[in-house]
């Protein structure tokens, strides 16, 4: 299987000599699978040791070959740094890419099934601070490796737990060329779009319609997603990175543009309810929003789980914001330039 990745890899590579190392990164995370190509680590056979956010030490000295992970977003970034022939078990919630669907389950992210994982006799199990404490603690306790990471966030967060997951697994160096192409690639992004005048930037809300309003607040990765995309994040007012919000101190903003996501039900029907949300409820109703709805829309995977697919999305959104950002000069014709 690796061998057919990294084939793959320098096939892609291969042909897309000569482009630009942000347009691969970004290729990378919106195909069916991200992999950067890389040597595993420069520390195997070397005795390491690592302590996670809970105080529990993982020793080795050869890299895990038996991890079971707890976390859907876990389980993207250890394919990602082509950690995947390692992986043995995985969350019912666990659906991307594609081949982790064909993993073991060992149960949910708050309920795990502890017996499913002493079956699996993994090497390392990877969990978040997500799981709960109390089922961590009993796996340590049976003298089960545990690394738990804190995933929650902004995008240096999700940074760390790429590098630490990298770390832990022994593809330290495969882990940092994955961040350093994510950090190319939001300096990209943000080199377009830092001059823009404050009156040019969207107002933009992410959070709940109707309910408590939850919204994403400074602090989290979605914040700093839309601050980079070259908007404005009208919940900067909330208290914390995800909090609850009045939909009176929301409108007081007048948000034009809605960030959402959609999951079984489908983009299209996802989009039809918050347009009518907008257009007929009390509040939304008499906003811009509500007045002329931008609203954009990506599965809830993509946008809610920290790992490298949050990037796509940064470079989708700043596109939807201000698309004359990634209009190219005409370079004119031979006939044209000669004149």
């Amino acid at each position: 299987m690796m061998a057919r990745l990294q084939n793959c890899c320098a096939r892609f590579a291969t042909a897309m000599r000569g482009a630009s190392p942000v347009l691969i990164a970004w290729l990378m995370l919106t195909a069916p699978q991200i992999a950067v190509a890389g040597p595993a680590s420069v520390h195997t056979g070397t005795e390491q040791t690592f302590e996670d956010a809970l105080g529990h030490r993982v020793v080795w000295t050869e890299p895990p070959a038996r991890i079971v992970s707890l976390s859907p977003n876990l389980t993207e970034i250890l394919f990602a740094i082509q950690c995947d022939s390692a992986i043995v078990g995985v969350t019912r919630f666990c659906n991307h890419p594609p081949a982790a669907l064909e993993l073991p389950r060992i149960g949910g992210v708050v309920d795990p099934s502890l017996e499913a994982i002493m079956m699996l006799r993994p090497e390392l199990v990877l969990a978040t601070r997500g799981n709960p404490v109390e089922f961590l603690e009993s796996l340590a306790g049976l003298k089960l490796p545990v690394f738990a990471l804190e995933t929650r966030g902004d995008t240096e967060q999700i940074f760390r737990t790429i590098l630490s997951v990298g770390k832990v697994t022994g593809r330290d160096v495969t882990a940092g060329a994955l961040v350093d192409s994510l950090r190319a690639l939001v300096r990209d992004v943000t080199a377009r779009t830092a001059g823009l005048d404050p009156a040019l930037r969207p107002r933009v809300f992410m959070g709940e319609l109707d309910g408590a309003h939850w919204s994403a607040g400074p602090g989290s990765f979605v914040h700093a997603l839309i601050e980079a995309a070259g908007g404005e994040n009208v919940a900067a007012i909330a208290p914390a990175a995800w909090s609850p919000l009045s939909l009176e101190s929301i409108v007081a903003s007048d948000p034009q543009v809605y960030l959402g996501t959609f999951a079984q039900e489908g983009e299209v029907a996802a989009r039809e309810l918050v347009l009518h949300t907008l257009r007929t409820q009390p509040g939304w109703k008499d906003t811009s929003l509500g007045a002329e709805p931008r609203v954009f829309l990506v599965h809830e995977d993509r946008l809610q789980r920290p790992g490298p697919r949050v990037f796509g999305v940064l470079v989708e959104f700043a596109r939807e914001l201000h698309p004359s950002l990634w209009v190219e000069p005409r370079r004119g014709t031979n006939e044209e330039r000669a004149r």
